[in-house]
């Protein structure tokens, strides 16, 4: 997924990932629309020969901070195969998108077509958009295959032998991103850093130089989105990962569950040293085990008195020492900047860095500067890993597919064209004006390769991709680290709560034992209502090897 304007760079990016990272965590949606089918049986008729004229209407595209000029340029590739049909295509900023979408429901049938859905988790549960599943297996009219053939079912993270009746998918992953570390090269050498720190005490003796040199030593925004959604909150979840990996233990879903998946569990041991060992591909998970362990306090869904939490968060708070001065009130824009100036040793980012920084050096309002600033050298390295006696794995990262695009359910002819849409857009044909179309923009870039098959990237820009180790993926996993660190399982109150607790304690208002404590006692208290929110009940909890009744 590109994330541009005009004015957009590398840094809105990281803005569009905050959002849709944020709800990515929660892949229940699976389970709370049970079995929504298309408004009639998949019919394609566009796309390849005599059933072009079939397809006539309109569709429109609303996206988040996206590159206009790359999204019509497929439209109009669209349109030109397809002369009945208009495609309009409105870019609208990050901030308050969330809320605009919500509107167009609240205010009766929505414009709107294409969108990306990943904050609005209560109207994916009220099933408001399209089930793609029913039509995966419906031929793509640009390739002759099925849909389901034109995708990396495995890098998007999906699983079609786990997929039962009841299971629904409504965001539409395809592209991939991967969160790094970026580091000025000339900072580093001038400290004398040879080569990028492996281990979290190396990143931390790294800082500690670079503050000495009167540099910032880590770019990163600490602003009440940051701490939640954003980059900060990445490594509120990644850094306890390390220490929680046998949590899935608790979380698989034993033999007599209706989630067990015989294919895959049948087979599976826990082997801390694989960072794929409890990846969707390789063992299913039960979420309803975990709601209990939450309830019940089970191994380290557990915080308050917990060792290993203690552990992790002292460490973060550490880590977060080193940020930029007024912390809290530094926003993604603020803190890249920094970086791009020349300001910041290191910051967080994406694959995408490797062709927009050079485009941003000389970009006078990202800068600051009339005529932009004096490039540098930059480079990347992975998570450093945390160390010591709680620490149960190597750091992974968060590596995922992402898009999230959902289309509207409307009509049965509406439906058809904008499925058809998309069909056209991730075969090789729709993609390779898109991609060809982000590599003739100048500020626009892909985050990461494709999960799609038969696509052939550019050759520069599938060698620097390539370039980029992978270490493991925790996005979507049910452990600790992506349920309770940030809140309990995403439900706002306790978001709230959270981001207002964790700045106490990096302010020092607050130790690390009362930080837990007082994590633990609100995440209790809202359990009955994320339950409910999520159309569960406690009363579910009670046997978790049975699937929770569907509640409106």
């Amino acid at each position: 997924m590109i994330r541009t304007k005009r004015m957009t760079s590398f840094i809105m990016a990281l803005l569009m990932m905050a959002a849709v990272i944020s709800g990515c965590s929660q892949n229940e949606s699976a389970n709370n629309n049970a079995g929504m089918k298309p408004s009639v049986a998949p019919n394609q008729t566009g796309g390849n020969g005599q059933n072009e004229a079939q397809l006539e209407g309109t569709l429109d595209i609303v996206l988040p901070q996206q590159s206009s000029e790359v999204w019509n340029k497929v439209a109009d590739a669209y349109m030109e195969k397809h002369p009945k049909v208009k495609v309009n295509v409105e870019i609208k900023p990050l901030k308050g998108y969330k809320e605009w979408l919500t509107a167009q429901f609240a205010a009766g049938d929505p414009q709107v077509d294409l969108a990306v859905i990943n904050e609005v988790v209560d109207l994916q549960a009220q099933r408001k958009f399209v089930n793609y599943y029913p039509w995966f297996d419906k031929e793509n009219p640009y390739t002759g295959k099925a849909w389901k053939d034109s995708f990396n079912l495995e890098a998007m993270g999906i699983n079609l032998g786990a997929v039962g009746a009841d299971d629904s998918l409504y965001a539409l992953n395809f592209e991939t991103v991967q969160i790094l570390w970026l580091y000025n090269k000339e900072i580093f050498a001038e400290m004398g850093v040879q080569e990028p720190p492996k281990t979290f005490n190396e990143l931390i003796s790294i800082f500690e130089q670079a503050k000495e040199a009167g540099y910032t030593p880590f770019a990163l925004a600490g602003d009440s989105a940051s701490i939640w959604s954003g980059q900060a909150g990445w490594l509120m979840r990644i850094y306890p990962d390390q220490y929680f990996r046998d949590s899935i233990q608790i979380a698989r879903s034993q033999e007599q569950d209706y989630t067990y998946n015989p294919d895959i569990d049948d087979s599976w041991t826990y082997d801390a040293s694989d960072p794929y060992n409890d990846s969707e591909s390789k063992v299913s998970k039960n979420p309803i085990r975990v709601w209990k362990a939450i309830e019940e306090q089970q191994g380290d869904y557990k915080v308050e008195g917990n060792p290993k939490w203690k552990a992790v968060m002292e460490n973060l708070k550490t880590m977060f020492s080193y940020t930029p001065e007024g912390f809290f009130g530094i926003n993604d824009a603020q803190a890249y900047k920094l970086f791009l100036t020349g300001k910041a040793a290191v910051m967080l980012g994406a694959p995408s860095a490797y062709w927009q920084l050079p485009k941003d050096f000389s970009d006078a309002e990202k800068t600051g500067a009339q005529d932009g600033v004096k490039p540098f050298q930059f480079g990347f390295f992975n998570m450093p890993s945390m160390e010591g006696e709680h620490v149960q794995a190597p750091a992974r990262t968060i590596q995922l597919p992402i898009g999230f695009y959902g289309l509207v359910q409307k009509d049965a002819k509406q439906t058809e064209l904008s499925v058809d849409f998309l069909m056209y857009l991730t075969s090789p044909e729709g993609y390779s004006v898109y991609v060809t179309a982000i590599q003739n923009s100048r500020d626009a870039a892909l985050n990461g390769p494709p999960a799609l098959n038969d696509i052939t990237l550019p050759e520069e820009m599938g060698k620097a991709f390539a370039s980029f180790e992978q270490i493991g993926n925790l996005e979507g996993l049910q452990g600790p680290a992506n349920t309770i660190a940030r809140g309990l399982q995403d439900y706002q109150p306790s978001v709230q709560e959270y981001v207002s607790l964790v700045q106490q304690y990096f302010y020092d208002k607050l130790t690390v034992d009362d930080y837990l404590s007082k994590m633990q006692e609100q995440m209790l208290r809202y359990l009955p209502e994320a339950l409910t929110f999520r159309k569960l009940d406690l009363s579910d909890l009670d046997n978790p090897e049975r699937q929770p009744p569907k509640r409106e």
